[in-house]
Formats: structure tokens, sequence, C-alpha cells
């Protein structure tokens, strides 16, 4: 290779010696800076003419051309024919005909030709005047693709271009599909570096003919490098309008910040038209994360780990997070919020977390619980007196409120102390362990709550105190065979209560009582409770905070299996568990058998399960079973669910709340790829949704339909429906400018459910 490479540059060097030179110039360190050589050179007045293998050189610029005609009075240059020009090792234009320009300094101005080496987006204008690297120029044309024939391209009418900066500006610009306009812009602003810099974004855009012509226009400003943020107005013609911001944050300690906030106002008669619950839709989120945070900020010397997390969002409407982008998909209309600070030695833990619970489902968020503030502190697993005899110790305090009905505080004390040793060798494990909980509850704003009246009995305050016994037994054997490792485990927990004291607010009966208000009471607005003629906005329901069966005698079983083959290559998993409730009176069985399964018997194929079966009831409980394939561009997934909802012997059961079928698959055949995917209700006999796509890269091109169904929740003002779901069809085409943007063109048809 180095051979032929030598061999080249002989060549090149010795055909330059054997032409004639017709000018050259140098620059003040004697560099050369412009030259033009050919087979045969003649001049006339202010005329030279160089034929015959005609090579221009002018900086890291050099063309080849079969004639050059250069006058030396204005500094234009006319070459003629099998035109090649090329800028350090790539070659940059074939032609037949080319007018050049050169200012006072003998670079090239005219025409004027650059191209980002990363994007590969080149940018070839007409340029009325240039001075110290900053341009004015006309007639405009740029693309992602070859310069020869690219499949699309921008022209535009004027611009400016300023090298050092790298900022490119077009007014009018048309962007076309070969020959075809697709698109016009009255102005872009973007740079062709991939440095960060201040300036106009790609934009995004798309029609809809319900939102209209939707587009989104970023603009970036980057004055430092520790931080920047993006506005990004948006409009959708039929919709409204809004505004996009986000700001990124990192300090002298390297610790980072995100915060975005996003306005939009729908107009009125399309809030009227759909009966939507918000017409301005806003919300805010803060992101943040810290190692070492005393360190950093309070100069503590010590090196204990400690550190902070926050992920917050609030938001009034669910398009808060469709707006985003052009549209984006929502599938839950629930969020928490979070905000965690931690401190730890070797061992001991201390916590601070405050969590939000933001639910659209409702009609308003003022009747959901937050957890405002919780402290936690943990004494790691460690051993007492000796090794084998262990402890820990965890204590958390809990305050939950919300605005309507009631709230509680509730402080929690666990205490496990055991004693853990193995036999045979170490195949199996005995733990010997005995669990003192306590916990007390205080009920806040419980004044139109309903809490049932019994006699003796706190309606404000809570106490539970319990002390187990818990013996586990475990055995963990592993085996080789040919290609093959086999796992087995078994274990056993016996839980034994030995002694237990409630009362209040956790009393038996308050158990049963609170259950039958919360299935008999009546509620016409879903939001008071009307119960034996009154109307409360709650019910104390003590299950949510402590379960009924927290002090019974059980015994949990458990068998887990792994299969591994060549190279640590898990094969089969296979657990199965069952709680056994030994104080049961209606029967042991009522929690369902859990079975666990996942195994690949082809490569690129995975197969899982979940089953749960009731020997109460008889019946499956719930079953979900997923099937993966994937290969080079091929992949696959067939996924089943059904669910069943037992009650506890005072709910009624509700038949078959769930039951699912959801297929899809992607494919790249080469001339074209292909995505489809389909969910379907077998209880209701409904398609839920479907998707089929198509879609063509040609390298700097793409072009993809898309037919879509699907269910789309809105918010409505409605209380007795504040959720309403429309059936949502439509058909997307979609256009990718690689790499300046993409855009869709959406009709949408949308159909009350």
């Amino acid at each position: 290779m180095i051979y032929w490479l030598y061999l080249a540059v002989f060549f090149l060097l010795s055909a330059l010696e054997a032409k004639e030179i017709a000018m050259q110039r140098f620059d003040k360190q004697n560099h050369k800076i412009f030259e033009i050589l050919a087979d045969k050179v003649s001049a006339k007045d202010n005329v030279i003419t160089a034929s015959g293998n005609a090579i221009l050189l002018n900086y890291d610029v050099y063309i080849l051309a079969d004639k050059v005609r250069y006058d030396t009075k204005t500094k234009e240059a006319l070459l003629e024919g099998n035109i090649k020009v090329y800028r350090g090792e790539g070659l940059l234009v074939k032609t037949d005909y080319v007018k050049l320009s050169l200012n006072e300094k003998y670079e090239i101005i005219f025409p004027f030709y650059v191209q980002d080496s990363v994007s590969g987006i080149w940018v070839s204008a007409d340029i009325a005047s240039g001075k110290d690297q900053k341009y004015k120029v006309k007639n405009m044309s740029a693309s992602g693709c070859s310069i020869d024939n690219p499949i699309w391209h921008v022209n535009a009418t004027s611009g400016s271009f300023n090298m050092q900066k790298s900022h490119l500006s077009m007014w009018n610009p048309k962007i076309y599909v070969g020959d075809i306009p697709v698109l016009y812009l009255p102005y872009i602003f973007m740079s062709t570096s991939n440095k960060r810099t201040t300036g106009f974004l790609y934009p995004e855009f798309g029609t809809s003919n319900l939102d209209g012509f939707i587009y989104l226009q970023p603009f970036y400003l980057a004055p430092k490098n520790s931080w920047d943020m993006t506005f990004t107005p948006q409009i959708r013609y039929k919709r409204g309008f809004g505004l996009n911001f986000e700001a990124r944050y990192i300090n002298s300690k390297n610790d980072r910040f995100l915060f975005n906030a996003r306005y939009f106002r729908n107009y009125t008669q399309y809030v009227k038209r759909y009966d939507l619950r918000n017409q301005n839709i806003y919300g805010f989120e803060f992101l943040s994360s810290s190692r070492d945070t005393l360190q950093k900020y309070f100069h503590l010397k010590s090196n204990i780990d400690n550190g902070h997390y926050i992920d917050f969002l609030y938001m009034n409407d669910l398009d808060y997070v469709r707006f985003e982008k052009v549209n984006k998909r929502i599938t839950d209309a629930t969020h928490m919020s979070r905000a965690n600070y931690y401190l730890q030695t070797e061992n001991n833990y201390y916590g601070l977390n405050i969590k939000y619970f933001l639910n659209l489902n409702k009609i308003n968020n003022n009747r959901t619980f937050q957890s405002v503030p919780n402290l936690q502190y943990h004494k790691y697993l460690n051993s007492l007196y000796f090794r084998n005899l262990l402890y820990s110790v965890d204590y958390q305090f809990r305050n939950t409120a919300r605005e309507i009905g009631y709230g509680y505080v509730q402080n929690a004390l666990n205490v496990p102390v055991g004693l853990q040793f193995s036999l045979f060798k170490k195949y199996l494990s005995i733990g010997l362990w005995n669990d003192l909980q306590l916990s007390n509850v205080a009920l806040m704003q419980s004044k139109n709550s309903f809490v049932p009246t019994i006699p003796n009995e706190s309606r404000e305050f809570g106490n539970f105190v319990s002390s187990n016994f818990s013996m586990y037994v475990n055995t963990d054997l592993a085996r080789e065979y040919n290609k093959l490792f086999h796992t087995i485990q078994l274990e056993a927990i016996f839980n034994i209560p030995y002694y237990t004291f409630k009362n209040g607010l956790f009393s038996q009966n308050m158990y049963a009582l609170s259950a039958q208000a919360l299935n008999s009471y009546t509620s016409p607005l879903l939001r008071d409770y009307d119960y034996q003629g009154r109307l409360y906005d709650s019910v104390w329901n003590p299950s949510s905070i402590l379960p009924i069966n927290a002090s019974n005698k059980t015994v949990d079983l458990t068998l887990t299996q792994y299969l591994y083959g060549l190279g640590g290559q898990e094969l089969l998993y296979f657990k199965i568990s069952q709680l056994i409730n030994l104080d049961d009176k209606v029967s042991p069985f009522r929690m369902p058998l859990e079975s666990k399964i996942g195994f690949s018997p082809l490569t690129g194929l995975n197969i899982f399960g979940n089953v749960f079966y009731s020997f109460y009831q008889n019946r499956l409980e719930e079953i979900s079973v997923n099937a993966n394939y994937q290969r080079k561009f091929l992949s696959f997934n067939l996924s089943y669910f059904l669910r069943n909802n037992f009650s506890s012997g005072i709910n009624s059961i509700v038949e078959n709340p769930a039951d699912y079928l959801k297929a899809g698959f992607s494919n790249d055949f080469g001339y074209f790829s292909m995505s489809a995917d389909v969910g379907y209700d077998i209880r209701n006999n409904v398609v839920l949704n479907w998707n089929v796509g198509i879609y063509k890269k040609i390298r700097c091109f793409g072009i993809g339909f898309q037919f879509v169904n699907q269910r789309r929740p809105i918010l409505t003002g409605d209380p007795n429906q504040p959720i309403r779901v429309f059936e949502n069809n439509y058909v997307k085409l979609e256009l990718d400018f690689s790499p300046i943007t993409k855009t869709n063109v959406t009709y949408r048809s949308l159909q009350r459910k």
C-alpha cells in the first residue's frame, strides 16, 4: 500500500515539473498560496490562458480542468471542461464549468463551498462580498446528500456565513425532494460546526388535520461551557400555541442540574369542541443528583458517604408530556416525583425522602396521598457477641398527607435478631430469628372522614406490637454436566407470631367495618362517599398501612432452579413459591401459587412467563407469557396477559378484568423496512391498538408511511368522566432530511368510545 502511495506521489511531482507555470503568488512568510499550471500557457492583455491538463492550486484547494482563463486585474478565473475540485483528500465538485472570484488574499470566494465533516452537510453559493472570513452570500444550496445528485436539498435566495464561528443563515429557504418543493420557511439560522454555540437548532414540523400545521423551532443559548438553555416556541395552527423551556447547568463541583418548563394555550373553540379540562396546559420538572454533598459544599473533612437525588415533575394535563415533541404518545396518567438525601457509614444509614404522587385519572389531585417527608434510620446487618448471632435495626417516620381526606403520621420500628449457621459441609443453611415490630399511627385531618366507632377503641390513634419467631431452612446445590451447569435452591420459612397487640385504628373490628364501608358507599360525583345517609370525603382503610394478616402463622416455600450453557449463558430459569397462612379461617391457601419460568431454546429467542394459581378459588388468578426473538434486523414479540381479581371475603369477585393478547414485529428487508404491532382484548372481542409502518432510508433521506389505530385518553372537565377515551385513527407520512430535520404529515380521525 505504501509502495503505491509513493508511486502516485512520484508521478504527480513528475507531471508538475513537466508543466508550464502560468503564475504564482506567495504570502509574507513566502508560502505559496496561489498557482496555475498547464501543458500550454499563453497571455494576452490581463488574461492568462492555461490549457491542457490545467491545475489551479489555492491554499488547501486544488482544481483540475481542461482550460483555465485568469484575469489578473479582476482576479476572476474561468474553468472549463472535466473540472474536479478537491479539498484535502476529498472530491468536492465534478462539473464542466466553474467561475471563481478571488479576494486580495487570493482566497476563493466565488462560488463558495463548505462541508461539515461530522454531519456531512454541504453548502454552496454565489458570494456577493467577503471580508475576514465573513461572507454575504446569494443563491445558496445546501444538503446532507451527495453533491452530484442530491435526493433532497435546500435553496435560498440569500444569506450569510461566518467561517470563524461556523454560523450559516438562509433567507426564503425552500426544501426540495428531487426537483419538487415540499416546504417553505421564511428564515433558517444554523451552525455548521459540532461545537456548542448559540443559535437556532433544526426545527421539527408536521401537519395534522386536527392540530393543523405543527412547527417547533428551538433556539439554543450557550453563553458559557457550564450552562445552556433551549427555548422552543411551538404553534399548532388549529389548536393553539406555546413555549418549551429547558435549562442545563453543571457547577464547579461537577454536579448537574436540569430544569424544564412548558406552557401551551388551547384555542377556545378547540376546548369546547373536545370538552377539554384545561385551556392552559403547563408544568415543570427538576432533576439533580450529587455525591459527597457535605464534602463539596460544607467542607466536611470526613470521607462519609452522602448524596442527594431529586426528580420532581408537576403538570396539570397529560398533554404537557405530549407537547415535548410534535406528537409524543402517552400511556400512563400517573407519576411519582421524589427527593432523597442519604448519609451512610459502614454500619449505619440515615435517609430523608419526599414523594409526590400525581394522578391525572382524577378530576384533581387534592385527594391523592403525598409522603412529605419520610425519615429512616437503618442499622446494617451485623454480628452481636459472636459471628453467627446477627441483628439489624430499622426505624421509619412517615408523614402522609393530602388536601382533602384524612392523613396520618406513623412511627415504625423493626428489630430482627437471629442465629445463622450451616450444616453438612454448608449443604444446608439454617436461620433462627426473632423479629420485633412496633408501629403507631396518629390520624390527621379526619373531621370529615368515616372512621368506624368501636367501644373502648380510639378513632385517632392506633398501636401495633408483634414479636415473631422465624426459622429459615435453605439448601443450595450445584452440579456440572457436559457443557451444562445446573443449580437448585430450596427454601422454607416458618413464621410463628407468639405475641401480638393491636388497638385503636388497628383493632380487629376496625378492619371489618372499614372494609364494609368501602364496599357499600355510593358516589354520584366520583368524589365524596355517601354512606349511611351522610357524605364523607374519605373512609379509613387500615389495610393500606398494616395488612390484616400481618401477625398470622405462615409457611413460605420456594424452589428455584437455573441451567447455564457455554460461556455462562442462562438457558433456563424456574421458580415456584407458595405462601401458606395457617391462621386463615377460610383457607390457608388463599394466597396464590406463584410460578416464574424463563428459557432460551435458540439463539436470540427468549421466552418467559408468570403464573399465579389460586387453590382457594381453584382457578388461575393471573398469567403472563412473553416471547421475544431477535436476529440481525428481525425482531418479533408475542405476549399474553390474563388477570382475575378475587375478594378477601367481603369484596365481590370481578371476573376476567384483563385478558389481552399483543404481537409485533419489525424487519429490514433491504429494499425497505417494516414494523407492525397489534393489541387484542379477548374478553371484549375488541382490537385495542394496531400499527403498521413501512419505511425506506437512502443514506441522507428517509420516507415512511404509518397507519395507526389506538386509544387516546383526554382529560375532560366532567367530574363523572374525568378521562374520556377516543379512538385515534391516523395516517402519517414521515420525511427524514438527514441530518437537518424530520417532518411528518398526519391525517387524524378521533371518535369517542
